[in-house]
């Protein structure tokens, strides 16, 4: 059959089952070819005209988890130009199904223009703020009242999230457990729902609707939220805000301008660096120059890392700036007897198998590729006893990772979950004997400046464990002892370990209860945020005039382009 009759798929995201059923109502006689989001994604706006170029066939399905959330689809839209397909299908989760043809995109050119315009303002306004006005502005700060006062004020500026599992929510929870814990006074600032109990959350949704780059949503609405948590906090006495670092957000760097009050940013990692190697975007000098923003506008810069603390000196951040607190647990919520055991026989999994499971993302940084390679010449050759494996999460490999798997998934060796609310994590964990963290070296060879939060859950739910030699995951973890450790990217010391864990019981005791000890003493999240909190109170007893002054300040990066 000729290609000229092909559907293509390419599942953006969402369920890639539900997505090809739902292409299969709508073009039922054709062969349908997937188009892998994250080759796509990682070939960068230039090889991914070139490749769309290359599609010819009835149709470009895309498929979401939902329309209603998705800032793309007015591009999606318009590559009906681009690829050389009679139709382009949009479609989700919820069974909502559009399809254009060119003639029919007539009708979206008024709304493309106009989101066009806003963005183009967006921009031009941007460059003029950050380039002339931004660095003549001084941090203007006046005493506040201690009755009304908060030691943080938590920022999430994030509207476009809809992801709430997952580590960077594991995070976030972790540090409000954390403040909490320690009996600290804070307010959580979101641009969407959380799904937290800890403290207030005053909501500010982000109201534009017409744009056509999600990058322009998010600038614009760091000037908007920046706006409103500033009137909300008028009067009050802050001790510092808190905001976790990422792409095209500067909210907590105009808030701390604008107020005075010390920004304390949390930064996992450079964004300039993952476009470079894992996660192309557009607009990369404006994505620069906001973490040169960011970065210079924080008073205080909580790493998870020695490698990100070395970055941050070489990109010239003062030391005493820096503060590293590697991720952490809270063990009265990771802890053994959590509902495994029901979970066991739900699944169908007999106390004499062993469990084997991973929690990640399956992209190329957690070593899935690796992994799925062990499973594979595990559940081939002979095993005693009888190995099962659980894969906990999503991600651009997932559906490659199902596909190389498929035999052993269809058979109940391999399970795939999805990705889990952070609650629904702790009975599989439970449910396991041994828990895989095989993360890979970074693709530059520099040191692995990553602090994994499944880690510490891991550690503390005092199960055997099996980890990558690398960096901080070494740091944590004593070979032998507390984990055993092996080469990054050996499939054979990776499907050797597991073997010799999963025919050993009283090895894998051992080494839980000596993990889960270790976490307890050294790695939670009460003790995770106590530099913050110290930070927090000592500045609110003083005026931030102490704090690096933005006096004959150049933004670093500023020649946007």
């Amino acid at each position: 059959m000729s290609s000229s009759n092909q559907v293509y798929l390419h599942v953006w995201n969402g369920n890639h089952d539900e997505a090809r059923r739902t292409v299969c109502r709508q073009y039922p006689d054709f062969p349908i070819v997937e188009v892998s989001h994250q080759e796509l994604r990682s070939r960068g706006w230039k090889g991914q005209i070139r490749a769309l170029r290359g599609l010819k066939g009835k149709a470009l399905a895309v498929f979401f988890e939902s329309l209603e959330d998705s800032p793309q689809l007015q591009l999606v839209l318009w590559t009906g130009l681009i690829h050389r397909c009679s139709e382009t299908m949009l479609a989700d989760g919820l069974g909502n199904v559009q399809v254009y043809k060119i003639q029919d995109l007539f009708r979206v050119i008024p709304r493309t223009v106009l989101s066009l315009f806003c963005d183009i303002a967006v921009f031009s306004f941007l460059r003029l703020f950050l380039t002339v006005w931004w660095p003549m502005v001084h941090r203007s700060h006046s005493m506040q009242d201690k009755s009304d006062g908060l030691d943080v004020a938590y920022l999430f500026p994030y509207p476009l999230v809809r992801d709430i599992a997952g580590g960077a929510m594991s995070h976030i929870r972790g540090v409000l457990g954390g403040l909490q814990a320690n009996r600290a006074t804070c307010e959580i600032f979101s641009a969407i729902p959380l799904p937290f109990e800890s403290f207030p959350i005053r909501e500010i949704a982000a109201k534009r609707r017409f744009f056509m780059f999600w990058e322009s949503l998010m600038l614009s609405y760091g000037f908007s939220f920046a706006r409103q948590v500033k009137k909300l906090l008028a009067g009050r006495s802050v001790g510092t805000l808190y905001q976790r670092h990422g792409r095209f957000t500067i909210a907590g760097a105009l808030l701390s301008r604008w107020t005075g009050i010390p920004l304390t940013l949390e930064y996992n990692g450079s964004e300039k660096w993952m476009a470079g190697y894992w996660d192309p975007t557009r607009f990369y000098s404006w994505m620069s120059l906001c973490e040169d923003i960011a970065l210079r506008c924080a008073s205080l810069i909580v790493v998870v890392s020695d490698p990100i603390k070395t970055e941050l000196l070489e990109r010239g951040i003062p030391v005493e700036r820096v503060v590293v607190s590697p991720n952490a647990v809270d063990p009265d919520y990771f802890h053994p007897l959590c509902g495994g055991e029901e979970l066991r026989r739900e699944l169908g999994i007999g106390p004499e198998e062993a469990v084997v499971a991973f929690v990640g993302s399956f992209g190329p940084w957690h070593g899935i590729s690796i992994l799925r390679q062990s499973i594979a010449e595990i559940l081939k050759g002979p095993t005693s006893p009888r190995i099962r494996f659980i894969l906990i999460g999503d991600g651009p490999l997932q559906e490659e990772t199902r596909k190389i798997l498929g035999e052993f998934e269809r058979t109940g060796q391999v399970i795939f979950t999805g990705m889990l609310p952070h609650g629904r994590v702790r009975p599989y964990l439970d449910a396991a004997d041994i828990l895989v963290s095989p993360h890979l070296p970074l693709p530059d060879g520099k040191p692995f400046f990553g602090s994994p939060t499944k880690l510490f859950e891991y550690m503390a739910m005092a199960k055997a464990i099996v980890a990558s030699r690398l960096d901080q995951l070494a740091q944590v973890l004593t070979d032998r002892e507390t984990a055993m450790l092996v080469t990054p990217g050996s499939v054979s010391e990776l499907t050797a370990t597991i073997l010799l864990l999963a025919a050993q019981p009283q090895l894998r005791n051992r080494l839980g209860k000596a993990a889960r000890q270790a976490a307890i003493a050294r790695h939670t999240w009460k003790q995770n945020v106590l530099p913050v909190l110290a930070f927090a109170r000592r500045a609110s007893q003083v005026d931030a005039g102490y704090l690096p002054a933005p006096a004959n300040e150049q933004v670093a990066g500023s020649g946007v382009k």
